[in-house]
């Protein structure tokens, strides 16, 4: 029994075997023909050298790294990295650039679905009618939303050298999701029942200044605007 096991990882991880030996082949071939252009074609912490090894070895495969994580762009998660944009110098008689405060809670005990309605009701308030309306909601989510902006605006008037504290409005309130965690909790009987633990994060970014006018429709610009989406759609397998 233990015999046929064997031959049957061997088996399987022969194929594997063979493509981490050329992997490993063209990366020698490709670091000594281009040293300074390509410096590495794979992960660091990915050792070819320990995966070629034995055939059926199952710790080198245990450490191949499958996923996308190695190459993902930058997203929402470096949300603060915003505020060390650096600006090219202002022409003269340009109006001052306002100053921009990004700022992020993440992992917060709360539901996403939840958290969204409280966002965007504060999204394009000034930042005290925010901290004097959110008292009024009875949300959990409108006391997590109001200490993040206090939060936010102590942050902008140490850091960012915002002057007057109270001339700040909310150009942006995003939430995004957490990592979720499970928990089980007990009854009698032998009972359990399981718990999904859910968490998000919340992204919020203050603007100096007043908040731009919204842009009034009417209803004939929205007929026209209807009447336009007509006109130019795509019908498939049309003339």
């Amino acid at each position: 029994m233990a015999s046929s096991c064997i031959h049957t990882l061997q088996c399987r991880f022969s194929g594997i075997h063979r493509l981490l030996t050329i992997a490993t082949n063209t990366q020698q071939t490709c670091l000594a023909k281009y040293p300074t252009q390509i410096p590495s074609l794979y992960h660091p912490r990915i050792n070819l050298q320990r995966l070629a090894g034995p055939v059926w070895s199952v710790a080198g495969i245990r450490s191949l790294h499958t996923s996308d994580n190695l190459h993902r762009k930058k997203d929402i998660r470096q949300y603060e990295l915003k505020n060390q944009t650096i600006y090219p110098p202002q022409k003269p008689g340009e109006p001052r650039r306002p100053a921009e405060v990004y700022y992020a809670k993440r992992q917060i005990k709360h539901s996403q679905r939840k958290l969204w309605y409280i966002a965007d009701f504060v999204k394009g308030m000034m930042i005290d009618d925010a901290l004097s309306q959110l008292p009024l909601i009875k949300k959990k989510g409108a006391i997590i939303v109001r200490d993040v902006l206090l939060e936010a605006q102590k942050e902008a008037m140490e850091n960012h050298n915002v002057e007057y504290k109270s001339n700040l409005h909310i150009a942006e309130s995003l939430v995004g999701k957490g990592k979720h965690d499970h928990a089980i909790r007990y009854h009698g009987r032998g009972f359990k029942f399981l718990l999904d633990l859910s968490y998000c994060h919340y992204y919020v970014c203050l603007r100096e200044g007043p908040p731009p006018e919204k842009p009034v429709f009417t209803g004939y610009d929205q007929a026209e605007r209807y009447m336009n989406k007509l006109r130019y759609r795509y019908i498939k397998q049309g003339l």
